[in-house]
């Protein structure tokens, strides 16, 4: 099985930040699925770890062509964030965990921030409309392996009128909604939804935070980079974005790699043989 390069900012250098990443890889386990590069100082991790009486292990590392197969690395830097964020974007790495101590963080202009745990996907956007839903199904397509998903609408506010689904419908879009955010949390109607999109941030994210205790994170999607973050700053947490990174890493390889080559048309239409012969 492929492993992938994962980087992972260091946030703020003291004990909640390093607590996060050096528990979450202290069994060798953790190390089986990936290979997580720590962007930070080599200083605060150490004394960090001395301090939490961690058994944690990292090598230091000038590249992150230096990574070695079940260790936990650490790529000396200044500006973590800053860093990662460049190793991302020029394919150094393959996915990118920002440390929840930098949200707000600043991702890819035109990116969507998604909430995930074991059960939902909920995009959150400016505005709720055709466009925004077909680019949240591709998401769920291609990043989740989610095929033919159900889409759930969330919104308090009542349906403007004159809305029409026919375009959903031709796009062969299973949209439904809206839900009140409430009662479509409380009724647990999430579970029988693949992805959820809405307009209410606020709202859909304090509905969200009850119930993330240990597997919550945020996915920032509609980008060709792969950015998660713990939701909060658990151990569990911090695990379950580094799975969701690798996840949509492999179905984004496997999505591409059976399109590259799509078999050629074996049937055409008979319109086409009438007009090659001038038959009206």
């Amino acid at each position: 099985m492929e492993k992938i390069k994962i980087g992972i900012t260091q946030g703020k250098a003291d004990k909640t930040g390093y607590n996060l990443i050096l528990t979450a890889f202290e069994e060798p386990v953790s190390l089986e699925l990936c290979h997580p590069i720590i962007y930070g100082d080599k200083e605060a991790a150490i004394q960090q770890r001395k301090a939490m009486n961690l058994n944690t292990n990292f090598i230091t590392i000038n590249s992150t062509d230096d990574v070695q197969d079940g260790r936990l690395s650490l790529l000396q830097c200044e500006e973590s964030e800053k860093k990662a964020m460049e190793d991302c974007q020029a394919n150094n790495i393959d996915a990118l965990v920002i440390n929840p101590q930098e949200n707000p963080f600043p991702c890819p202009a035109g990116s969507t921030e998604m909430l995930i745990n074991e059960d939902i996907r909920m995009a959150m956007v400016e505005k709720v409309d055709k466009t925004t839903i077909e680019a949240f199904r591709n998401t769920l397509v291609r990043d989740f392996d989610c095929q033919h998903p159900r889409i759930a609408i969330l919104s308090d506010e009542a349906p403007q009128e004159n809305s029409s689904e026919e375009p959903m419908e031709e796009k062969h879009m299973h949209v439904y909604g809206p839900y009140a955010i409430k009662e479509f949390f409380e009724e647990e109607k999430y579970m029988y939804y693949d992805g959820i999109i809405t307009s209410e941030k606020k709202k859909a994210t304090e509905a969200f935070g009850s119930l993330a205790y240990e597997y919550g994170i945020r996915f920032y999607a509609g980008t060709d980079l792969i950015i998660t973050s713990p939701f909060l700053c658990d151990t569990m947490c911090m695990n379950h974005a580094t799975y969701i990174a690798t996840d949509v890493y492999r179905n984004r390889k496997s999505y591409d790699e059976e399109r590259e080559n799509p078999l050629p048309k074996l049937f055409h239409d008979k319109r086409e043989d009438r007009n090659s012969n001038n038959v009206e």
